[in-house]
């Protein structure tokens, strides 16, 4: 009865979720307070289990490290894992840890449970992801009059953390765990992202040695760094504005992820990350007036088919440049972004539709092209009236059914009214509507419930993380019936083999769209592989739209038209009943 109170009034002066009592060998002897949240089991469960047992895989040398310093009486951070919670999801907790007394090797440890909206989302490793690094790094940056307490460090370790012969092995995985766990132990909070697999960035207090993680990573695998580099980035107040400091450390992180420019381009402080970066975007904004004006783009096709029947439904637009005229526009979703920026997206969307009612003239009646539409976009009234206007011209006559809407949420839209009204008018019309990226944007419901839509694209990464969370799974099927019920189809985006594919199907999805059913095809490509049907050899479309293609054609690659039109393959299309494709 003594020691239960005690365990009672310990939990309570720590102000905790859970506590752990566990031996010399961590092994639990006694838990308490939410376990049951925290893993999914009672208490009675994890008594006797090893609490290293009940964190993620990639958690647990990182843990042990954390307890080792403990024990050399070394300080120790703030400490936050992942608890397993059933079958394949997870629970974030910070804990804590004390010895017991009488110095028999046992300890105290507790776990706090941190609210899912205030965890920065983490990676498979542990490591927050670039946005959410930067993020807590611009936090850190001091206000006017306060003094620097935090640098970003960046550390390469080139030849032996790339290193192909251990790449993949056993040896390697265990070599790469430990250097994921020392540099979150060494980092402020565990603050580190991975700018590549051989690159990182930490934040460290900044009267730190930013070479101890370098000499630490040595003396514990045994092995001499090659190469190793090095660069430190004050998080002073020399910036004041926070968008100023988030788009500094977003250059510098993306400069040192580059093997090449990390050596030749170094920055000592934050105000020239910021005129590098100025200079740069100015470069970026005129090579997208000029893709513009010049009409230097062209579209590929990439199939979306029922899963259960493999018939195609139809075919998604997409963007590509022309060579050399990118110059420094990583991939499409950079060019919207640049275009909504710099007020020319209406401009680009009008041309992106002028060109695909030309394509879909060329086309076989039963074809069907969906095109993308920016958000910004419909919610221009001048946009809404031209884009009308172009549909109702003599020379840009298709049927309405063939030429499909698909809105996506690069910006999100505050002005219901006017797009609403415009997306029922092209409804009436004989146009379906696609909602585009579904679950990665905060309005997403909002969109559904507000507009006539008429397919429902799930977002390929938040369907694609639904292979490995619970939560997701749930949140995935929801969607899939919800979109049932209002009369729309589901599209889960980014299947790329059967697994994703047969998951999508048990979920209730019921269209794929993926590299697993086709790499995104010219024109040209597609004209030719009907042909081929119509002369009397028709292929099985999985056959035909699963076969490989030239890896120059992945998002975000300039490639010359010509030489592209000339790499793709041919796939047969096979016609569905009804006239869809």
């Amino acid at each position: 009865m003594e020691r239960r109170l005690e365990q009672l009034a310990a939990l309570a002066f720590a102000a905790a979720d859970v506590l752990f009592e566990v031996d010399r060998a961590f092994r639990i002897r006694h838990a308490g307070g939410g376990i049951q949240k925290l893993t999914g089991h009672g208490a009675k469960a994890v008594r006797g289990l090893s609490l290293f047992d009940l964190i993620v895989p990639a958690d647990r040398i990182y843990l042990r490290r954390v307890v080792e310093a403990f024990d050399s009486d070394k300080p120790v951070g703030r400490t936050s894992v992942r608890f397993l919670c059933g079958e394949s999801d997870s629970v974030t907790a910070m804990l804590g840890m004390s010895a017991m007394p009488g110095g028999s090797g046992e300890r105290l440890v507790t776990a706090t449970i941190l609210d899912r909206g205030f965890i920065a989302c983490a990676e498979s490793d542990g490591f927050l992801d670039r946005a959410a690094f930067v993020d807590l790094a611009r936090r850190l940056t001091p206000r006017a009059g306060e003094s620097t307490r935090f640098t970003v460090v960046m550390l390469a370790l080139p030849q032996l953390v790339s290193n192909s012969a251990i790449k993949g092995t056993a040896l390697g995985t265990a070599f790469l765990a430990e250097v994921e766990a020392i540099l979150r132990l060494n980092s402020e909070g565990g603050a580190v992202t991975r700018l590549g697999d051989d690159a990182f960035a930490y934040v460290q207090k900044v009267d730190g040695d930013p070479r101890v993680v370098e000499r630490k990573i040595e003396a514990a695998t045994d092995a001499l760094l090659a190469s190793p580099c090095i660069q430190t980035l004050p998080l002073d107040t020399s910036l004041m504005e926070q968008k100023e400091v988030e788009a500094a450390l977003n250059y510098a992180l993306e400069k040192f992820s580059n093997n090449r420019a990390r050596l030749a381009e170094r920055f000592d402080n934050l105000p020239d990350c910021l005129a590098a970066a100025t200079s740069r975007d100015r470069g970026l904004v005129t090579s997208c007036r000029s893709i513009i004006e010049d009409e230097t783009f062209f579209q590929v096709l990439q199939p979306i088919l029922t899963l259960k029947t493999g018939v195609i439904q139809h075919y998604e637009v997409l963007t590509r440049f022309a060579e050399g005229v990118a110059r420094g526009i990583a991939n499409t979703g950079d060019f919207i972004k640049i275009a909504e920026q710099i007020g020319m997206i209406n401009t680009f969307d009008l041309l992106n539709c002028v060109k695909t009612i030309k394509l879909l003239q060329k086309l076989p009646p039963g074809i069907r092209l969906a095109l993308n539409v920016s958000g910004r976009s419909v919610q221009s009234a001048e946009f809404s009236a031209q884009l009308l206007n172009l549909l109702d011209s003599a020379d840009m006559q298709v049927a309405p059914s063939r030429l499909l809407i698909e809105i996506t949420e690069t910006r999100g839209i505050s002005d219901f009214e006017g797009p609403v009204e415009l997306l029922q008018t092209l409804v009436r019309r004989g146009h379906r509507i696609c909602l585009d990226d579904f679950g990665a944007g905060a309005m997403s419901f909002e969109y559904l419930r507000r507009f006539p839509v008429n397919y429902v694209k799930i977002d390929g990464h938040f369907f694609r993380n639904a292979m490995i969370s619970g939560r997701d799974r749930i949140l995935v099927r929801a969607i899939a019936r919800c979109s049932f019920e209002l009369g729309c189809r589901t599209v889960a985006e980014m299947i790329e083999t059967e697994v994703e594919a047969a998951l999508a199907r048990e979920l209730g999805v019921e269209c794929g769209q993926g590299w697993l059913f086709g790499h995104p095809m010219t024109a040209d490509a597609l004209l030719a592989s009907v042909a081929a049907s119509q002369a009397g050899n028709p292929a099985r479309v999985q056959s035909a739209v699963r076969r490989k293609i030239s890896p120059v054609m992945s998002e975000g690659n300039a490639v010359p038209a010509a030489s592209v039109r000339k790499e793709l393959p041919l796939p047969s299309v096979a016609v569905a009943p009804g006239g869809s494709v």
